[in-house]
């Protein structure tokens, strides 16, 4: 992991129109993700030749905001490049700075609230995890600030868009009046659109309530826009993922939080993702108890013949954390890999319990006997956590 944030779009295009379609986790096709295994004329071939090459993913530092006085959103400007950026500011500590990539804000569970009748929140009864715009003792005080920004370079204000989110629920960003109105400046309940945003004058600091529908981790995208005094256009940072745990965190959620705190590459921590290069995708890694930093073959299958009631069968072998409470582990198998429909194998041949995982031996329904050409899948499936990513409403 590098000390800049991670940007996956480039700046100079209007925000509204840099927002990536929506990527949810039941989009990471099983079948992308498959560990195959034939037998044929009574013979097993491999279909998935891997070159090995032993490979480690370094776990880079990550600074977790958990009572601090942070001003998350703090715009900054580099002279010399002309650039605008977002970094978090930790306000108690010197206004040490820090990348996206490098801390994570934590919401306590103990911040989870029922939403009370008529506010523009949600519905009387609705629970919502606030980090309050008052300080509140053990809980991150977030801010947004522009007080670094040197003056006479920018015009008044600057302007800070939500562009995207990944997480279980939605996000909300408001700031509550004197006479308990509601100043509702960011929601992702009806998408994300060109009314997502607030503004900050330069050398200007604010708080806000940042209120999400659910526990879980959270990646919300921002960018600063502003325009250079004598200049026509509109200077635009690099879009910003900030990461939060709203806890508590769900299985796989903290299975990701503990192996990739800070990241937001999504080749390295999405389901789909293989970082060790292992040829197991994070998904099958995560059922397995296996490391993904780390190359190795202890997440994939292994075929072998059984003997039950004087009939061979094909089967799979395969490893199942117990931690992984919220991945489904199946096999299934077919005549040709190009059958429409794979059947479900469900005949537990062995099951040894290793403490922490239990290795499962699936068997066909089909022995040899009956068919001379065989192919098995694993397939690994998460429950659904709910959209990865926002779409805006243009």
């Amino acid at each position: 992991m590098n000390s800049e944030a991670c940007s996956p779009i480039r700046s100079g295009v209007s925000p509204e129109r840099r927002i990536q379609p929506p990527i949810r986790l039941d989009q990471w096709r099983p079948s992308e993700m498959l560990r195959r295994r034939q037998f044929q004329n009574g013979s097993y071939g491999g279909l998935l030749l891997v070159g090995l090459m032993l490979t480690t993913i370094a776990r880079a530092t990550c600074y977790y905001f958990t009572q601090e006085h942070v001003d998350l959103l703090s715009v900054q400007w580099n002279a010399a490049t002309s650039t605008l950026s977002l970094m978090a500011s930790d306000d108690d500590h010197g206004g040490t700075l820090y990348a996206s990539n490098q801390c994570v804000v934590l919401c306590p569970e103990s911040m989870k609230f029922t939403l009370p009748a008529d506010t523009p929140l949600g519905n009387e009864g609705d629970p919502v995890w606030i980090l309050p715009q008052n300080p509140y003792a053990g809980v991150p005080y977030v801010g947004v600030s522009a007080e670094q920004m040197p003056a006479g370079v920018f015009n008044d204000p600057l302007t800070i868009w939500l562009t995207g989110l990944e997480g279980p629920g939605q996000f909300l960003v408001w700031q509550a009046g004197g006479l308990g109105g509601f100043d509702v400046v960011m929601d992702t309940r009806d998408g994300i659109s060109a009314s997502d945003y607030l503004t900050i004058p330069v050398g200007g600091h604010a708080h806000y309530n940042w209120g999400f529908t659910t526990s879980g981790l959270y990646r919300v995208y921002f960018q600063a826009e502003g325009r250079r005094i004598g200049h026509t256009t509109n200077t635009v940072s690099l879009e910003t993922p900030f990461t939060f745990h709203v806890l508590p965190l769900r299985s796989f959620e903290m299975w990701t939080a503990t192996n990739w705190p800070c990241e937001c590459a999504t080749n390295i921590i999405a389901p789909g993702a293989d970082p060790d290069g292992d040829n197991a995708a994070n998904a099958f890694e995560y059922a397995a108890g296996t490391d993904p930093n780390e190359f190795s073959t202890n997440a994939w299958s292994v075929f072998s013949f059984v003997n039950t009631n004087g009939q061979t069968y094909g089967a799979l072998t395969f490893d199942r954390s117990k931690s992984a409470t919220d991945a489904t582990c199946e096999v299934v198998g077919a005549s040709s890999l190009t059958a429409p429909n794979w059947m479900t194998l469900t005949n537990l041949h062995r099951l040894v319990d290793k403490d922490t995982h239990e290795v499962l031996t699936i068997r066909d329904r089909v022995s040899t006997d009956e068919a001379t050409n065989r192919f098995y899948q694993l397939r690994v499936r998460l429950n659904p956590m709910g959209a990865m990513r926002s779409q805006p409403n243009n």
